[in-house]
């Protein structure tokens, strides 16, 4: 069973790499995916190492609801690429075999 404790400071920005792998500012990767519950967009964010691989630029990926890039903003929220508002829903460490930090984002209607 899944337990969730206490996780750092969240990442600052994160990159789209390749469909799937963004990258932070420290070059850790994070797997992301689109969760999408009542017309309500989330990205849900997991640190993972995977290797790097070769970035791609954004004409090379396919289209998606999520963005390129997000950015720390202030308070408890992200500002993407497309300038649009992202809530932090949750930032810990799922607690499996090795701890996973999770974070999960919640998209701000009308932004």
């Amino acid at each position: 069973m899944a337990q969730g404790g206490e996780a750092g400071a969240p990442p600052v920005r994160l990159w789209v790499r390749r469909v799937g792998v963004y990258c932070d500012e420290h070059r850790k990767t994070w797997l992301v995916a689109a969760e999408e519950e009542e017309g309500m967009l989330r990205a849900r964010i997991q640190r993972v190492q995977v290797p790097l691989g070769e970035a791609l630029r954004p004409s090379q990926l396919p289209p998606s609801r999520l963005p390129h890039m997000w950015q720390l903003s202030q308070g408890e929220q992200y500002r993407d690429s497309n300038s649009r508002v992202w809530e932090i829903e949750h930032h810990l460490m799922v607690r499996m075999l090795d701890g996973v930090e999770e974070l999960l984002l919640k998209l701000v209607p009308g932004d």
